[in-house]
């Protein structure tokens, strides 16, 4: 376990998504050091952090908000700004991050399932953060010509 609000923080990118050996949802977060932080993720949450990185005519074809994007337009709605996510805890095998957000130059911090945080944070364009603790421990060194292809999309995605 690292603890929550920890210090010092990296900045990270949504590198990959698809699914492991195993055929689970991963996303692979990589920092500027080659580092890369493997985060298991649900189908839903899968589905919605693919519609918005790959697939702009997807995209165009859904007729209502997902959920983040609803969430997003709530925030915004309540006069809220999201400023950053940051994957700040690691505890039995299972990540937490806090939503941080602002209003009139107020701070706010809210927890969230780092799946829905990065699913906002794409949505918002604002930076995903991890701690470098995490790094440290959970992060694994590629090479860019290493091969970790996980397989493609998040499967069928119904689009209403």
């Amino acid at each position: 376990m690292t603890g929550r609000d920890s210090g010092e923080t990296v900045p990270v990118q949504v590198w990959r998504l698809g699914r492991d050996e195993e055929d689970e949802d991963v996303i692979l977060l990589r920092d500027n050091a080659g580092r890369v932080l493997p985060v298991w993720i649900a189908p839903c949450e899968a589905a919605a952090i693919w519609l918005r990185l790959e697939h702009e005519q997807v995209r165009s074809v859904v007729r209502r908000p997902m959920t983040h994007d609803l969430l997003l337009a709530i925030i915004e709605r309540l006069g809220m700004a999201v400023e950053r996510i940051v994957i700040d805890d690691l505890a039995n095998g299972t990540y937490y991050a806090t939503l941080h957000l602002q209003r009139n130059g107020e701070p706010f911090t809210i927890d969230a399932r780092p799946s829905d945080a990065i699913a906002l944070s794409l949505r918002a364009e604002v930076p995903v953060l991890v701690a470098e603790e995490i790094m440290r421990q959970a992060g694994e060194v590629v090479d860019e010509g290493q091969q970790i292809e996980p397989e493609e999309g998040p499967g069928d995605v119904d689009p209403d």
